[in-house]
């Protein structure tokens, strides 16, 4: 059996502190054999982790986070970028189009950005949208402490499920992990559109841990610094980082005294 994060985001997402190469070299350290990078509708990490996923022996998935108008979903095996704000009809007919596969993300909760229950039957009802949807979130590790009622209608619905780790910062990568026969890709997919995929959630309750590391990361992130292969496997010298944003700061107030 392998296992996959199907949900992970770079420093090509707005809110993300990981180079992709961090996330690769995390992903292969806890044991992952797939991953997709899937930012906020973008799609330049993933096809940066896709050339580079061999190196470090895994296999990575091209994707993308899309901003539907009724919430978000996972575009998997895709080759070009959805638009962002189009029905999730229509995306989902642009993602079956090219041969794509899509997956609910954190639904069917008050959260921004998740997909409603009305908006997943009206896609099963269409039958040009209802092929690509192949599966749903039913463990998030960022949203675990909403994901109770999407376990509960999963069982009612014909999706694979999966877990996933929501990562925005590189040590969450895997927490939240999905296990299917097999561990490449292909038999990933293969899983997916079979419904024979089991998540895998994290087990412990970090969320404030987890927000915490990601307000300092994103803060480091923007005076310049972001998880890269190496501080992804060595401690963060938050001396010289301190030392360094003083510098800047001065030098900002500086230019600003000259104008």
């Amino acid at each position: 059996m392998g296992t996959a994060d199907l949900h992970i985001h770079s420093i090509y997402s707005y809110d993300a502190t990981t180079t992709v190469r961090a996330i690769l070299k995390q992903a292969a350290d806890v044991g992952l054999n797939v991953i997709s990078v899937t930012d906020h509708d973008e799609i330049r990490g993933s096809f940066e982790a896709v050339q580079l996923a061999p190196k470090y022996g895994l296999e990575a998935i091209p994707g993308a986070e899309v901003s539907t108008k009724e919430g978000h979903l996972l575009a998997l095996f895709i080759q070009t970028l959805p638009p962002a704000g189009l029905s999730i009809i229509d995306t989902l007919i642009h993602i079956g189009k090219q041969g794509g596969i899509a997956i609910a993300p954190h639904p069917f909760n008050n959260l921004p950005g998740s997909l409603t229950m009305e908006a997943v039957l009206g896609a099963l009802a269409n039958p040009r949208a209802k092929g690509p949807l192949k599966g749903i979130e039913t463990h998030n590790f960022g949203t675990q402490s909403f994901d109770k009622v999407a376990r509960k209608l999963s069982v009612f619905l014909p999706f694979a499920k999966i877990a996933s780790s929501d990562a925005h910062i590189y040590w969450a990568i895997g927490a939240g992990r999905t296990s299917f026969p097999g561990n490449t890709a292909q038999e990933l997919r293969s899983a997916l559109e079979k419904n024979t995929t089991v998540p895998i959630p994290y087990e412990g309750e970090s969320s404030a841990v987890a927000i915490l590391s990601w307000v300092r990361r994103i803060t480091l992130r923007k005076f310049g610094y972001a998880s890269d292969s190496a501080s992804a496997s060595t401690p963060i010298d938050t001396q010289q980082i301190t030392d360094s944003m003083i510098e800047k700061i001065n030098r900002l107030k500086q230019q600003r005294k000259k104008r």
